[in-house]
């Protein structure tokens, strides 16, 4: 059975950064959550006025792309066959693994808090039962490599426009890394060049990353019910001319035996 790998790359999933913690919006957010500032989620929903102190500030805080891409990975019919594993990998290369049974709050705050504590814990629920795990300091490449895939596809605007399901149908091997950015707008910031992918574009209009996560997962269920192509009939070998030309001499040596002798 070929075993798919969804990775949620450079996704603007991070801590509140340090830099902006003592700004008015992000301590009116943690006075009302009771919560200390560098242990929130930063979230442009909520701490967007100070954005203009990060660099990447018009894309960062970002949560609930993630949200809605674990929600929609994990309920789709690929995760439910065994068939799926999902990471969300981080601008600051923090990757979450998932576990297939996981089953995420579709409420988006309790999601939030979930995450904190990951943040905070590394493993959640426990480590008994970690169904949700955090690594840190793991680039896009070194996940990768350490998937051992067969076949890498990278979701790009600027990659080859070509339909998905055939090119996830047609990838090699059976162990098929793809890759879709985490961001609401520009590009992967992961040093693309260390991977061998083949880029497919899903068109020219941008996409949200739900409706990525949409394409891709039904892609997949329609990749997996193309029917393989039957083997190729084998041609029957003529007989040999000087196997007929042996048979021919029995044969008439047969029907000489056969005669009576004259009298």
């Amino acid at each position: 059975m070929r075993q798919y790998f969804l990775i949620l790359a450079d996704a603007e999933l991070e801590l509140v950064p340090t830099r902006i913690v003592g700004e008015r919006c992000v301590l009116n957010s943690a006075r009302a959550r009771n919560k200390i500032p560098e242990k929130m989620l930063l979230d442009a929903s909520h701490h967007h006025p100070a954005f203009g102190k990060l660099r990447d500030g018009d894309r960062r805080g970002r949560p609930d792309l993630v949200h809605m891409f674990l929600l929609l990975s994990l309920d789709s019919d690929a995760n439910a066959e065994g068939r799926l594993r999902v990471f969300v990998h981080t601008r600051n290369d923090d990757v979450v693994a998932v576990k297939p049974d996981t089953r995420l709050p579709p409420n988006y705050i309790r999601f939030v808090g979930l995450i904190e504590q990951l943040f905070d814990q590394q493993v959640v629920p426990s480590r008994e039962n970690a169904l949700l795990e955090l690594r840190q300091k793991v680039p896009l490449a070194t996940l990768v490599e350490a998937l051992k895939p067969d076949s890498v596809i990278v979701i790009d605007p600027a990659g080859e426009r070509t339909p998905l399901e055939g090119a996830i149908a047609s990838a090699e091997g059976e162990r098929v890394v793809i890759i879709m950015g985490g961001f609401s707008k520009g590009t992967f910031s992961s040093d693309m060049r260390k991977l061998k992918t083949k880029r497919v574009s899903l068109g020219e209009r941008p996409l949200k990353v739900w409706t990525i996560s949409s394409k891709t997962l039904r892609a997949l269920e329609v990749a997996e019910s193309v029917p393989e192509l039957p083997p190729k009939p084998t041609k029957k070998k003529p007989a040999k001319p000087a196997a007929k030309e042996s048979a021919a001499k029995k044969s008439s040596g047969a029907r000489r035996a056969r005669k009576k002798p004259e009298e």
